[in-house]
């Protein structure tokens, strides 16, 4: 048995270098970068030389609230939705995160300008993606036309930023947050 063992590793060996022999030479020529050709961005640069994702801010008003709604028409499609129920509060919602278990804290603004909000880290199954809330801040105007655009900020993931919401716009949505 013990020579059969031997005579079987010897014969798988010898296979082994043979076909190390018999393999192509490799080439001494430098490998041929590939290339791909990349589509160009469409988003519209900012005055700061920043470029945003495509899409329009919208507003809908009605007896429950008023929300306000970016959607993402360029590269990962999202939703970014901010409402103000007419109870009282903010909730601002992400339809492309995903829900960590551990995470229960959104950060919402535009540039060094945020606020803290608290997420459902079980997701948000009538949305889609994950809510967080909390109550309207102060400063929700500057949040909402910073130059540096609207950003979120959920574990690891980010949304944004997104263009500012235009001056009269976000004037209304807050307006309309605030009565």
């Amino acid at each position: 048995m013990r020579r059969s063992m031997r005579g079987a590793v010897a014969l798988v060996a010898m296979a082994a270098f043979h076909l190390t022999a018999c393999s192509p030479e490799p080439d001494n020529e430098p490998p041929v970068a590939m290339q791909e050709e990349v589509p160009a961005r469409t988003m519209p640069p900012t005055d700061a030389g920043r470029t945003f994702p495509s899409g329009a801010w919208e507003m809908v008003s009605s007896g429950e609230g008023d929300g306000l709604f970016f959607d993402i028409s360029e590269g990962d499609p999202g939703r970014l939705h901010l409402f103000c129920p007419s109870g009282g509060g903010l909730l601002v919602n992400a339809s492309a995160l995903r829900p960590i278990g551990s995470e229960e804290r959104m950060t919402f603004g535009s540039g060094a300008e945020v606020v803290v909000l608290v997420a459902d880290p079980a997701g948000d199954e009538l949305r889609g993606g994950v809510s967080a809330q909390g109550p309207v801040p102060g400063n929700l105007a500057e949040l909402l036309t910073g130059a540096e655009g609207v950003g979120l900020n959920y574990g690891a993931q980010d949304i944004g930023p997104v263009p500012p919401v235009p001056q009269e716009l976000a004037e209304r949505f807050v307006m309309g947050c605030t009565d």
